[in-house]
């Protein structure tokens, strides 16, 4: 596309912005990728009356909050009543008359994975007692989403917005706007809006406005930009720079701190589903999950059992504080045997957390059985190219076996779209393992009564349409689900 088209393209605002709210000052929203213009078609529906319950999920600075702006805008014109539920403030009025089927309003919750998870998820089940719903997260748990799945309920996964090409550069437009410049289509050559559209927003739109109103300070400052007029086009070598920047900016700070332990794990996603726990657990609970405890797998092809131990005498060896993480399944059984044997100290995946929930001797647990498996039938409805090795049945319950190389596929996104419930399982393998070192926990880690809850979860949980409602037949059920 020319300059030209891409600054005509630009100036055609009816094509990709939508205007809520004209009786007085309007909230503007660019529309421009599906995703976004379905956000807006499920507010319009809102304001007609349809019923529709949704869960709008988008990453920070995606555009939540400005939907639920417009959102609310859009209702108080067309007189259509909602409640908002705020964070810091008590719902129970609102949760009292959604109990009673009394609540004749659409609801309206921002940044909803802020709420307690009880209050969310008696919100949601009560939903049709409402006359419509609206809420906003950054993450949200397969126990909320795998609910949302009836004729009226709609949700939505915003990419980030670096994912959105068309609409990054219309928002950056929007906001070049309210800065003393020409329009960004003329303010800048082929090479900034490159640089602009393959850049790396770690904040969305926060960081999007951080580097125009950084690229502008630098303008005036060299003289480039006087009373509002440019001496030249702005370049990709005016923008790159503020990228480089903000990306070390916003980069999680490492702090070297001493190393009191290593645990050693079976392989490259073991680590990865501990690591993303102990970063929820901070978020969550303030918990400092990997304080004093380093993880490694053994790297390449040579990871399972007899690679933990083989490490864990090296490391013994060198006078270093070690403990192994093992499977339950023959070959981590064999492993943590030959540990015992030798005085490592080692630690079973727990067999409470067997989906299947057969005995400590038959249990069977990898590290993906500690994921709801709402979580793990999401994946594969997302991504059906991919098939899982199997998936057995046993007394109400299913379980399901990824291929092993499609485990660090299924890694990456669980670890992107996951919220801390999620992960609780795994966050309490890490603070079981502390225990056995002796690292420091608090005494909300050790309330005794985690366990049961974790290990019940399941059977509270409505039933996953996983490949379908009925149970396989017989001859379809592995000997170890027997």
């Amino acid at each position: 596309m020319s300059q030209e088209e891409r600054i005509q393209r630009n100036q055609e605002t009816p094509d990709w912005r939508r205007d809520f709210g004209m009786g007085g000052v309007p909230v503007q929203v660019v529309a421009v990728s599906p995703q976004l213009v379905q956000a807006c078609e499920l507010i319009d529906d809102l304001g007609r009356g349809d019923s529709r319950f949704v869960l709008l999920q988008a990453p920070p600075g995606g555009g939540k909050s400005t939907l639920v702006a417009a959102a609310l805008t859009a209702f108080t014109e067309l007189g259509r009543p909602c409640e908002q539920i705020r964070l810091g403030h008590d719902p129970g009025s609102v949760l009292e008359r959604l109990v009673q089927n009394k609540l004749d309003a659409i609801v309206v919750v921002d940044d909803c994975d802020r709420l307690n998870a009880s209050i969310l998820r008696r919100l949601v089940a009560k939903r049709r007692n409402c006359q419509g719903l609206l809420l906003t997260a950054t993450k949200v748990g397969s126990d909320i989403s795998s609910v949302l799945s009836e004729e009226h309920d709609r949700y939505l996964r915003v990419p980030r917005l670096e994912e959105r090409a068309d609409d990054l550069l219309r928002v950056a437009g929007m906001m070049w706007t309210r800065l003393p410049m020409p329009p960004l289509a003329e303010a800048c050559d082929h090479s900034a809006l490159t640089a602009l559209r393959e850049g790396v927003y770690p904040k969305g739109a926060w960081s999007l406005e951080v580097i125009l109103t950084s690229i502008v300070e630098l303008l005036e400052a060299s003289g480039d930009l006087v009373d509002g007029r440019l001496r030249r086009k702005i370049t990709s070598s005016d923008v790159i720079p503020h990228l480089y920047r903000l990306m070390k900016e916003q980069m999680p700070q490492t702090v070297v701190a001493p190393t009191d332990a290593v645990l050693v794990v079976e392989g490259e996603t073991d680590e990865v589903y501990l690591r993303r726990a102990a970063e929820l657990a901070l978020e969550q609970r303030g918990w400092h999950l990997l304080d004093g405890l380093q993880i490694e797998a053994p790297t390449g092809r040579t990871g399972g059992g007899s690679a933990v131990v083989d490490r864990l005498l090296e490391l013994r060896r060198k006078d270093v504080a070690q403990i192994g993480l093992f499977d339950r399944d023959s070959a981590g059984l064999a492993a943590y045997d030959m540990a015992r044997k030798l005085g490592l100290k080692r630690l079973q995946l727990p067999a409470k957390f067997d989906p299947l929930a057969r005995d400590d001797q038959s249990a069977v647990v990898e590290i993906e059985d500690l994921l709801p498996i709402e979580l793990l039938d999401r994946y594969y409805h997302e991504h059906p190219d991919v098939s899982s090795e199997e998936r057995h049945w046993r007394l109400g319950r299913w379980r399901i076996v990824p291929l092993g190389k499609d485990k660090g596929e299924l890694a990456g996104w669980v670890c992107s779209v996951a919220s801390y419930d999620d992960l609780e399982r795994c966050v309490y393998l890490l603070v079981e393992l502390r225990k056995e070192l002796g690292l420091p926990s608090s005494a909300e880690m050790l309330d005794k009564r985690w366990l049961s809850r974790l290990q019940n979860r399941p059977s509270d949980a409505c039933e996953p349409s996983i490949v379908s409602t009925v149970p396989p037949a017989t001859s379809a059920v592995h000997p170890l689900d027997s």
